[in-house]
């Protein structure tokens, strides 16, 4: 898994890519998130357009980041999605949960 993190004026942009299948590949993730989220910062735009793969773990790790970004009174939601973690989205009812938007800019125009 690899990720990058940009800051905008209105929201922080998070892109994921590769495989999410271990809580040790997103610790350095998880850290930045948490000093951002320190910092004052509480709304997230998650790109996982080119994320392929994405398990139980990998899902807890982004259900933790969206909770703490509610918890600070934010928002984190998802723009452009792949067609297999859209569909594990689904099937797991977290598509009720997130804002899922097809495409980052449409994501970016929620925030």
């Amino acid at each position: 898994m690899e990720y990058t993190i940009t800051d905008n004026p209105n929201y922080t942009l998070i892109h994921v890519s590769g495989r999410l299948i271990e809580k040790s590949q997103a610790e350095g993730l998880v850290k930045e998130f948490e000093g951002l989220s320190e910092s004052g910062k509480n709304k997230y735009l998650m790109d996982l357009g080119t994320l392929e793969y994405v398990n139980s773990t990998g899902l807890n790790l982004i259900i933790g980041m969206f909770t703490q970004a509610r918890n600070a009174g934010g928002e984190l939601v998802i723009g452009g999605i792949s067609p297999k973690v859209k569909k594990l989205m689904v099937m797991t009812k977290l598509d009720s949960v997130f804002k899922i938007y097809d495409s980052v800019e449409e994501a970016a125009e929620s925030l």
